[in-house]
């Protein structure tokens, strides 16, 4: 065999390596030897400061992007600092700040199949409350995790992804949910705790660019507040933004 024969076939063998070795490494399962649950949040050590524990709670890169997406959304609610939530001027700033500081919110929020499973899960939690067995505490405890889950669902990464059999069922679920708190607003369910129902139902019809939902809008500054922030600075609003949900409802069933 000739020189020059040789090399060309030695090229062509190394370039059949090559093409070998991307396949392997492209059909390699990077999340076969990881964890896929709910991730276990690890004990804060004693006489850490307040951002050493926050960089201390941040999930692994690589075991983050593996978790099963329900698990995720439960590695979110559970997260140890997501009680910051409250510590900021509004619900929506309060969950872009911790969204900054737990990598989950982040992921979570970037999946395909974030919103079958976070509504799978937001299904099965009863406005109505055990209230008369429950401390103080546990009805608290209660009431922040129906929020933090209409939360996720109030993201715009969530809402603009939706289909439009999603949607009927987001906002008709929303929408009953909302009409239970606004039962219970006396002792339960304060203007506050029904901000996050109400956030799902105006962002959609805000998206959706439902006329009389944007001639309210446009006149009302403090609706326009609540669409950015999910702040209800106007007792009147959760009214208008019911009564308009219910008309929306009957249209995005036709």
């Amino acid at each position: 065999m000739k020189i020059g024969e040789y090399l060309t076939m030695m090229n062509k063998l190394y370039r059949i390596f090559l093409i070998g070795l991307l396949i392997s490494g492209c059909s390699k399962d990077t999340c076969k030897d990881v964890d896929r649950g709910v991730y276990i949040y690890p004990e804060k050590p004693s006489g850490i400061t307040f951002l050493e524990a926050l960089e201390f709670y941040k999930i692994p890169d690589n075991i983050v992007q593996c978790i099963y997406t329900d698990k995720l959304l439960q590695t979110c609610i559970s997260y140890p600092e997501i009680s910051l939530i409250w510590t900021r001027n509004s619900l929506q700033q309060g969950f872009d700040y911790v969204k900054k500081i737990c990598n989950g919110f982040g992921e979570l929020l970037s999946r395909s199949d974030a919103y079958p499973a976070i509504v799978i899960a937001y299904k099965q939690l009863k406005i109505e409350g055990d209230w008369n067995t429950w401390t103080d505490l546990e009805i608290g405890h209660y009431m922040f995790n129906i929020i933090y889950h209409e939360l996720f669902l109030a993201q715009n990464e969530i809402l603009k992804s939706l289909t439009k059999a999603q949607k009927l069922e987001l906002f008709q679920l929303a929408l009953d949910n909302q009409k239970q708190k606004f039962e219970l607003r006396v002792e339960y369910y304060p203007i506050t705790g029904m901000e996050s129902s109400l956030a799902i139902l105006s962002r959609i019809m805000y998206n959706d660019q439902y006329p009389p939902f944007m001639e309210e809008y446009s006149n009302r500054e403090l609706l326009r507040v609540h669409i950015d922030v999910i702040k209800i600075l106007d007792s009147d609003l959760v009214d208008i933004i019911t009564n308009l949900s219910e008309e929306y409802l009957i249209m995005l069933k036709n």
